[in-house]
């Protein structure tokens, strides 16, 4: 790639990741666009040619929690030697082959969980409805007007 696509590619990774954003972006549109494939390609050259994972770590905080990151983390084992942190945010880190494939056995016992939105209260914990109308309360003296009945 030449330096004026790689630039527009750093742009790309830094305003996605910007946090103000980032929430508005939806993980499945953006994981099967052409220039989030390309911006993960340049990452891992990058990181292939200096050892520099900050690129990757980015995308990785991203997309984080969905099925998206292992697709991510998948497509990146053949290319480089890497290993997850096991704190939160994970992040790469460089590796030697023997690291690799002891993560990679580790990672084949421990099943990867997905964040879920959690469940809304049931209506049977819901306190009962409260009227406000006037005409429900012991307010209306007898003889005003309307005097408290309903017809």
């Amino acid at each position: 790639m030449d330096e004026k696509r790689i630039a527009e590619l750093r742009k790309f990774i830094s305003t996605v990741t910007d946090p103000k954003i980032s929430a508005f972006i939806d993980l499945k549109k953006l994981c099967q666009s052409g220039t989030y494939n390309l911006s993960v390609q340049m990452a891992t050259e990058h990181a292939a040619k200096h050892g520099d994972f900050n690129y990757l770590n980015h995308l990785l905080t991203l997309v984080e929690g969905s099925v998206h990151a292992t697709d991510l983390i998948f497509s990146l084992r053949p290319k480089l030697n890497f290993v997850l942190t096991e704190t939160k945010p994970r992040k790469f880190k460089k590796a030697t082959p023997e690291q690799v494939a002891k993560a990679a056995k580790q990672a084949l016992s421990k099943p990867i969980t997905v964040k879920t939105a959690p469940a809304k209260p049931s209506k049977k914990a819901a306190k009962p409805k409260i009227s406000h109308d006037l005409m429900d309360s012991r307010l209306m003296l007898p003889g005003s007007y309307g005097h408290g009945k309903r017809r």
